[in-house]
């Protein structure tokens, strides 16, 4: 009889645990870095919010210009407890913004001579701000979070003794402490996509759609340009580059100033294009812009959005991803199978001996359509992207050739899978097999009878072939790394034709060997028997599907 190999010289030694640990360690170390730098920065602009709270004059205000974007500068004098100070200080960490609108909209919010409030540390009266940063600030501690916690589940289960796997007649699968711990980990995994997507839609991607979408109706006025740049971007990624034009314009009596050339703004590689458009509007220029009514302090030069309209899907796909994985993760995959049922020895007994059973195929052709669109759809939206960026080279003659080679395999990946969402939409029209079995609880050394038919132009095969296949699946850990080995210890043709009418319906009896293993599933091991149908098509996709069936122990074996 056919048994499940011994894993027992797989497991981690002493040494891999401790190399585990150490990985472990430093990835929450990270994580746990970043968590408290977020803690600790919203700690201190929650303090801020127990300062008291002081009249004071606005002696200066003005906006500069710097290397990273635009700074507002502020000066106002207060008293606190008999004594006069002077603070510079917007808020808690203020440095500068990317935009020029936002540093002008402070500027007139806190013009000269403006008797306002401010916020005084009472325990050093030099320390004051004029407005609070806002605390939600502190949910992003739920991403590195995340990292801390994975971290520490590694280190859980890589030191937790291993625990013996636990059979019973009907593939019965315990849920042990491991596979719990194993759906937190991949539900805090895609967790990380979900939210991540919905932090960038949310606060970048859709605000922009929207304005985009409503751009209609703003109004065109004239304007005037101050200033022409392209602004660059250094990190430790590289260098990046934006298009930074200051223009003004005068909207019901107040002058306002903006730097925004379209709506999607943001910075990428590629020089010469930024260079290009910067070029159209030098300093000094009479242009129009379009002014938001609802808000003027914004407004943009280019109201089109071209291929930057394809950025919503970039949050939509993570968005997704990480929803389904973590659905996935809660409920599992559920499989359906002949004799399969709540594990109970009562429920297969009180199962009726009625008429055929109808196998399911495992993944129907809907569902290879659909899995193959997902993955289409992520690959190409993210692909997508880059391509615009290299598109966008070459429509203002600069073309970036060192981004091109490197999307060249990239984009063939992508026609790939759009080839293959025709190819399974081809199968869709197949002639379609169906299985029905007459046998609800099979058991080793029992005889099957199945019943096929297919339905549709059978002329067009050119083979037909069933085959009873056992397959042996092990999953065990090497080192850090996890295997997976698949065994199939059985395998019998069963039906092997190449007259249509003989292909068209059929009816046979198989007999399970009792030698060989019934059906079995634990955390790390399976046998799984399966009937596999193979219609050979030429010149066309051929259709490839298979049926699984529960196969039961010898019914000494349950005594």
């Amino acid at each position: 009889m056919v048994t499940l190999r011994s894993r027992q010289n797989s497991k981690i030694g002493k040494g891999g645990r401790v190399g585990l640990t150490i990985f472990s360690l430093l990835f929450m170390g990270i994580g746990g870095l970043f968590v408290f730098l977020l803690l600790s920065s919203t700690y201190k602009d929650f303090l801020t919010r127990s300062w008291q709270e002081t009249r004071c004059t606005i002696t200066e205000s003005r906006v500069d210009t710097v290397s990273d974007g635009y700074e507002f500068k502020v000066s106002y004098v207060y008293s606190f407890e008999g004594r006069n100070y002077t603070s510079h200080k917007y808020k808690l960490n203020y440095n500068s913004d990317n935009s020029v609108a936002k540093s002008d909209r402070l500027s007139k919010k806190y013009y000269e001579d403006k008797q306002t409030v401010c916020f005084v540390n009472p325990k050093n009266p030099r320390q004051a701000i004029l407005a609070h940063n806002s605390l939600m600030v502190g949910f992003a501690v739920l991403l590195p979070l995340i990292f801390v916690v994975l971290g520490g589940i590694i280190i859980y289960a890589g030191w937790k003794p291993p625990t013996a796997a636990k059979t019973s007649s009907f593939s019965e699968t315990s849920k042990t402490d491991s596979s719990l711990l194993a759906k937190g980990g991949l539900v805090l995994f895609f967790s990380v996509f979900f939210f991540a997507g919905l932090g960038v839609g949310y606060f970048l991607i859709f605000p922009m759609l929207y304005k985009a979408y409503n751009s209609d109706a703003w109004i065109q006025l004239p304007c005037r340009v101050e200033s022409s740049r392209v602004q660059s971007h250094s990190d430790s990624d590289g260098t990046t580059y934006s298009v930074d034009i200051c223009y003004t314009y005068t909207y019901k009596g107040i002058t306002y100033r903006s730097d925004k050339y379209n709506f999607i703004g943001g910075s990428s590689s590629g020089y010469r294009s930024k260079a290009a458009i910067v070029r159209q509007y030098p300093a000094g220029k009479q242009t129009v812009c379009f002014v938001n009514p609802e808000d003027p302090s914004d407004a943009v030069l280019n109201t089109k959005l071209g291929f930057g309209a394809f950025l919503v899907l970039f949050p939509l796909i993570f968005m997704a991803v990480g929803f389904f994985g973590m659905v996935y993760a809660i409920k599992g995959k559920k499989k359906t199978a002949v004799g399969r049922t709540s594990g109970s020895r009562e429920s297969h007994s009180s199962i009726s001996r009625g008429g055929p059973i109808i196998l399911k195929p495992k993944t129907s052709i809907a569902v290879k359509i659909a899995g193959s669109i997902g993955v289409t759809i992520l690959w190409n939206g993210i692909v997508s992207i880059f391509v615009y960026e290299a598109y966008n080279s070459w429509r203002h003659g600069s073309p970036d050739y060192s981004l091109c080679l490197f999307l060249i395999p990239f984009v063939l990946i992508g026609l790939v899978m759009f080839g293959s969402i025709f190819y399974f939409i081809m199968a869709s029209f197949n002639p379609k097999p169906m299985v029905m079995l007459y046998n609800k609880i099979i058991r080793l050394g029992e005889t099957i009878k199945i019943e096929w038919s297919i339905s549709g132009n059978v002329y067009k095969l050119q083979n037909f072939q069933m085959t009873v296949k056992a397959d042996e699946t092990a999953t065990y850990r090497r080192g850090t790394n996890t295997h997976t080995d698949r065994n199939t210890f059985f395998s019998s043709t069963i039906v092997d034709e190449t007259d249509p009418e003989r292909m068209r319906k059929g009816r046979l009896d198989f007999k399970i060997p009792f030698e060989t293993m019934h059906s079995f599933k634990s955390s790390n091991n399976s046998i799984e028997w399966k009937i596999t149908l193979r219609c050979d098509i030429p010149r066309w996709p051929d259709t490839t599907q298979e049926f699984i069936i529960d196969i039961l122990p010898l019914a000494n074996e349950e005594l």
